[in-house]
C-alpha cells in the first residue's frame, strides 16, 4: 500500500529548506563582508584622522606647556572644545586628574625651582583621582603607548554615546625635567575625543536596510527558484509518484503529462511507456492461467506433481444455443463461467482454461481434494440457488486426483502452462458422464478426501478409452454445500 510521505520528509519541503539555507548562506557571507569592510574602513579613516588631529594638538600643547604658558594651553583647550562639538580635547595628569584642575602642579614646580615662578590660580581643591577610562594606565604606563580606541557610553541607537578616542602620553623630555623632574616618564596623557555618534547611527540604520533588503532578496530569490523547480522537477515527479501509487493500486489508466523534453522528460515518457506496458499485461492476465503467471517467474521447467483435476460442463448447452440469440447465450454462459471462477479461486483453485461452456481448474497441495470437492459442492449449488441466473441450465462436474506433467505445452508463439496425463482424462471422462447437478469423482480422490464428505457408491464405470472398469463415487455431500 502506497504511503504519502510525511511533513518533514516531503521532498519540496527539503528544496525550500536548502535554497533559503544556500541563498542565505551565500548572499549572507557578501553582505557580511561588505558590512565588515564598510566597518573597517570607517574606523580607519576616524583613527587616520584622531591621528592627524592629535599630531597637529600635541605639537600645540607641547610648545605651550614646554614656554611655560599653562593659562595659555588651558585657554587652548577651551578654544579647541568650543570649536566643534563633535571633537574635545583633554589633558590629563599621568595619575589620571585633570590638568590645571588646582594648584598642586604649580605649587610643586615652584618648590622644585624655590622661586614664585607661576602664580597660584583660584581653583577648587583637589577630588579624589578619577581615571578616564579603563585603558589609561596602558598609555600613561611604562613604556608609554599610543592608543586608539572605540568608546561606546551606553548603546547610541538607545540614546547612548558612541566615541573614538585617542590617549597620546607627554613624554618628560629632558628640557622639560627642570620644571617637573626627572623621576617619572609620562607628565600625563592629551585625550582627543571625537563623537562619532551620527555616523554608528546611520550605519546601524544602513546594515539594519540592507538586512532587510538582504531577507526580502533571499524571499524573492527562494520564491522565484524554488517555483521554477517546483514547476520543471517537484510537480513532475510527485505525479509519477501518484501514477506508481495507482499503478500499485491495480489502476492502470492515468499517466504523466509531461511535455519538456529534458530528463524530467525522458522519465515521464519511460514511466507512461511501462505502465502502458503494465496495462497490457494486466489485461492478459485476464486470459492466462495463475499458473501460467507463477510459471513466468518461478520457472517454466516441466516437472512432475499430484495434483486434483476438476472439470465442469453445462447440460444440454447445445440445444439451449439453438433456442436462444446470441446475446442471450453469450450472457447466460459468461454469467455461469464467472461464477463458477469465484468459487473456484475463493477455494484456493487455479483456472487452467475455458473450453467452451467448460471449466477446467487444478488444486494444488495437499488439501487440494477437499478444496476441490467443496467447490464442486458450490458449483452445482449454485444453479439451485438461483435458477433464473442460469436461465434453468445445470453444471455436471468431474473430479480425479493423480500424478500430472505440468509444463509449458504449445509451440514457441502460444503456449500455456497447463497439466497433462492419465488423471486430466480422468476427470474430463467423469465429467462427460456425470448428469447435471451431479458430482462424480474418482477413487483416488475419494480417497483423498476428508471423512466430513458423504459420497454414494462405489460403482464400476467403463470409461471410454479404458480397458477395464473405473471405480467411481458420487459426491453426496459435505462441508461447503448439502446433497448433490
Amino acid at each position: 500500500m502506497a504511503t504519502r510521505p510525511s511533513r518533514g520528509s516531503s521532498l519540496t519541503l527539503k528544496v525550500d529548506l536548502l535554497l533559503i539555507a544556500a541563498l542565505a548562506l551565500g548572499i549572507g557571507a557578501v553582505m557580511a563582508a561588505f558590512a565588515v569592510s564598510l566597518l573597517s574602513f570607517r574606523d580607519q579613516l576616524t583613527t587616520e584622522s584622531l591621528k592627524r588631529q592629535g599630531d597637529d594638538h600635541f605639537v600645540a600643547v607641547e610648545t605651550l606647556m614646554i614656554s611655560g604658558n599653562a593659562p595659555q594651553a588651558v585657554g587652548y583647550f577651551t578654544k579647541v572644545n568650543l570649536t566643534s562639538a563633535a571633537t574635545s580635547i583633554r589633558l590629563y595628569r599621568r595619575d589620571g586628574t585633570p590638568a590645571f584642575s588646582d594648584n598642586s602642579t604649580i605649587d610643586r614646580v615652584n618648590q622644585r625651582l624655590k622661586v614664585q615662578r607661576f602664580e597660584p590660580q583660584d581653583r577648587p581643591p583637589v577630588a579624589a583621582p578619577a581615571m578616564p577610562t579603563p585603558r589609561f594606565n596602558e598609555a600613561a604606563g611604562f613604556p608609554p603607548r599610543e592608543l586608539f580606541f572605540r568608546d561606546d557610553q551606553g548603546l547610541a541607537l538607545a540614546g547612548g554615546t558612541a566615541y573614538f578616542r585617542a590617549y597620546r602620553p607627554l613624554i618628560n623630555l629632558p628640557k622639560c625635567t627642570v620644571c617637573h623632574g626627572a623621576d617619572h616618564t609620562v607628565r600625563g596623557v592629551i585625550d582627543i575625543r571625537s563623537d562619532v555618534t551620527p555616523i554608528v547611527k546611520a550605519q546601524a540604520l544602513t546594515i539594519g536596510g540592507a538586512g532587510a533588503a538582504f531577507l526580502a532578496v533571499v524571499a524573492a530569490l527562494a520564491l522565484i527558484i524554488g517555483s521554477f523547480l517546483r514547476r520543471v522537477v517537484l510537480r513532475p515527479v510527485q505525479a509519477v509518484g501518484r501514477l506508481c501509487a495507482e499503478v500499485t493500486a491495480g489502476r492502470f489508466e492515468g499517466r504523466v503529462d509531461v511535455r519538456t523534453r529534458d530528463e524530467i522528460g525522458v522519465l515521464a515518457n519511460t514511466v507512461n511507456t511501462m505502465v502502458g506496458g503494465l496495462r497490457e499485461r494486466f489485461e492478459l492476465t485476464k486470459y492466462v492461467s495463475a499458473s501460467t503467471l507463477g510459471a513466468l517467474t518461478e520457472g517454466q521447467e516441466p516437472r512432475r506433481a499430484t495434483r486434483t483435476l476438476m472439470f465442469t460442463d453445462v447440460r444440454g448447452f447445445t440445444s439451449y444455443t439453438e433456442r436462444r440469440s446470441a446475446e442471450q447465450v453469450v450472457g447466460v454462459l459468461n454469467r455461469l463461467l464467472e461464477q463458477q471462477s469465484a468459487v473456484i479461486q475463493a477455494n484456493g483453485g487455479d483456472i487452467d482454461k475455458f473450453v467452451g461452456d467448460s471449466v477446467v481448474a487444478v488444486f494444488s497441495g495437499p488439501d487440494g481434494a477437499n478444496r476441490a470437492c467443496r467447490a464442486a459442492i458450490q458449483v452445482v449449488h449454485l444453479c439451485a440457488q438461483k435458477p433464473q441466473d442460469c436461465d434453468g441450465l445445470t453444471v455436471g462436474v468431474g473430479i480425479a486426483t493423480g500424478s500430472v506433467i505440468q509444463g509449458m505445452i504449445g509451440s514457441i508463439r502460444r503456449a500455456d502452462y497447463t497439466v497433462i496425463g492419465d488423471s486430466v482424462n480422468l476427470a474430463s471422462r467423469l465429467c462427460g458422464i456425470a448428469r447435471g447437478m451431479q458430482v462424480l469423482v474418482s477413487d483416488a480422490t475419494r480417497s483423498e478426501a476428508d471423512a466430513r464428505f458423504r459420497f454414494r457408491g462405489p460403482y464400476s464405470v467403463r470409461l471410454k478409452g479404458k480397458a477395464d472398469a473405473q471405480r467411481v463415487w458420487i459426491l453426496a455431500g459435505g462441508p461447503g454445500g448439502t446433497r448433490s
